[in-house]
């Protein structure tokens, strides 16, 4: 029976994967980069997720995901009774599926740690095998000699920090090595404001990833909404490029309509996806989102403290608003409810700075 179970749960899976359309990404680009959208963080059976590697490659592609890197566990792997393999082979069978489906596959492994440190990722790996090591620091070396990019992982994650969410001594000694180069600010269905202070302060480059065990629309209503992902500003579409961008800390992380990174990326990627337009014989203004992002603007004029107009603009829709009377144009501020810049800082910008529609 329950053989019968798993192959109908197979045959569903392939059903939903070939009856989906592709999603095409309405995500703007910014000045000198190509925005990619990323999963750097996702399980298959070659640890303890539930589907195939070129499960992972399908998924990614119907959701028009740029690029994702397989992170299989080195120590974890409860399938060993059905499964035996290579650690770097979940990774090749993905890269070379996704060949032929236009996705960019990194490789990728998860080094594990109760806490203090936690569990950290690393990406852009040549060989999982020579990483495993009982010595988690001597595994972390080995990935960082082998040129990876170093994550920490789900910092508030309550299975190991139920209470308060620290920085231990650990960290400190991980980040003056020069072995982490980023944090997950939003893992899952869940974030950690405490985490884009850190990666603000301490100039750590900011992901938001999926951390997928499940078949990818069991763990998110796709229809509604999409996967926890990590937006990368690249030079080109490539490993390389990529690679590129999140050394130099060119992302933006993306978590339940909230847009966390640095703020002058953050201020780039606005200008790219909110206009207005005003319409001087009537005088309203009109805002516009040709993305698939909503944006959450605060209006405070500085000079009139007591007013102040919150506007929801939805994905590809407009919203209609005036002034108060007496009130310039250039003296009115935005503050972007839904753009952190830290745990309880938001991107605030001139209104005067959003680009007029015809441009």
């Amino acid at each position: 029976m329950k053989h019968i179970t798993f192959f109908l749960a197979l045959i569903l899976i392939s059903t939903w994967l070939t009856a989906q359309e592709r999603h095409i990404n309405r995500i703007p680009d910014i000045p000198g980069y190509k925005t990619l959208v990323c999963d750097f963080h996702i399980h298959t059976v070659f640890s303890d997720g539930s589907v195939w590697p070129t499960v992972r490659v399908n998924e990614a592609w119907y959701e028009g995901i740029d690029a994702i890197a397989i992170t299989d566990y080195l120590k974890y792997r409860p399938h060993t009774k059905d499964i035996t393999a290579d650690h770097n082979r979940s990774y090749e069978i993905a890269r070379d599926y996704a060949k032929n489906k236009d996705v960019i596959v990194i490789a990728g492994t998860e080094i594990t740690k109760e806490m203090p440190p936690g569990h950290f990722n690393a990406i852009f790996i040549k060989d999982a095998n020579t990483i495993y090591n009982d010595d988690f620091n001597e595994a972390i070396k080995e990935a960082t000699s082998q040129g990876a990019f170093i994550t920490w992982n789900h910092p508030g994650w309550r299975v190991q920090q139920p209470d308060t969410m620290l920085w231990w001594d650990e960290h400190t000694f991980l980040f003056e090595k020069g072995w982490m180069h980023g944090i997950e600010v939003a893992n899952g269905h869940e974030y950690y404001p405490e985490a884009i202070s850190w990666a603000r302060d301490k100039n750590l480059t900011f992901l938001a990833n999926s951390d997928v065990h499940s078949p990818i629309q069991v763990a998110y209503d796709l229809e509604k909404s999409r996967r926890t992902c990590t937006l990368v500003f690249a030079t080109e579409r490539s490993e390389g490029g990529i690679r590129d961008a999140l050394f130099n800390g060119r992302t933006i992380a993306y978590f339940d309509n909230m847009l966390m990174g640095k703020e002058n990326l953050l201020r780039a990627f606005l200008l790219q996806s909110l206009y207005i337009d005003h319409h001087e014989e009537s005088g309203f203004y009109t805002l516009t989102n040709p993305t698939e992002f909503n944006i959450e603007v605060q209006l405070t004029n500085k000079l009139y403290r007591d007013w102040s107009k919150t506007i929801n603009v939805k994905p590809g829709k407009e919203h209609v608003f005036s002034l108060p009377a007496e009130t310039s144009f250039e003296e009115i501020s935005v503050t972007v409810k839904n753009f952190f810049t830290g745990a309880d800082q938001c991107l605030s910008v001139p209104l005067s700075t959003i680009q007029p529609v015809d441009q």
